[in-house]
């Protein structure tokens, strides 16, 4: 059998003229295409389940309602009839596993210090809900409240200060960075 033959019959075997669908290069294109478009996809969703941060409160929906609901009503009512001036002191630049003292100070609109109050904060990531931080604050002196953190992981951390003295409320919220 010379080379010419050769060639010759793999041509016929591999040919799109071939009625043997696994031996055509178009159906062998076709399945290499649709076994790859599958196993990214397997792949995915894999990943999206063992990553999966758990950010989405079960009842979404309905938290989301109340929350539009009461909202401007709770803002309304907490922040501007008590005109409570507060502050958030802390270091300007944070890192990882570092303790950092984080202060809070509220006084009242005649200028004395909002005492007697339990105050929380509560630190969280955005992308990492198993390293959420909650803590009580101290009352180190009347309407100054100190809690000492370390954030575990550096990034975007949302640092929010829940402040209640009998029935009146208080929020504030702030966005911080931490570094390695």
């Amino acid at each position: 059998m010379n080379i010419s033959q050769s060639i010759k019959n793999i041509r016929e075997k591999t040919s799109q003229s071939n009625n043997q669908a696994f031996r055509n290069p178009w159906a062998l294109g076709i399945l290499g295409i649709m076994v790859t478009f599958v196993t990214v996809n397997v792949i995915f969703i894999v990943v999206a389940f063992v990553t999966n941060p758990g950010l989405v409160v079960e009842d979404y929906y309905e938290a989301g309602r109340a929350y539009e609901k009461n909202a401007l009503k709770m803002l309304a009512a907490t922040q501007n009839t008590r005109n409570w001036e507060t502050k958030l002191d802390m270091t300007s630049e944070l890192f990882i596993g570092q303790k950092n003292a984080i202060r809070f100070t509220a006084v009242d609109q005649r200028g004395m210090p909002v005492d007697k109050a339990k105050v929380q904060l509560v630190a969280y990531r955005p992308s990492d809900a198993d390293a959420d931080i909650m803590a009580s604050m101290k009352e180190i002196a009347p309407g100054l409240f100190e809690a000492v953190v370390a954030f575990p992981l550096k990034g975007i951390w949302d640092v929010n200060i829940k402040l209640q003295q009998g029935n009146n409320k208080y929020e504030l919220a702030k966005r911080i960075s931490v570094k390695q």
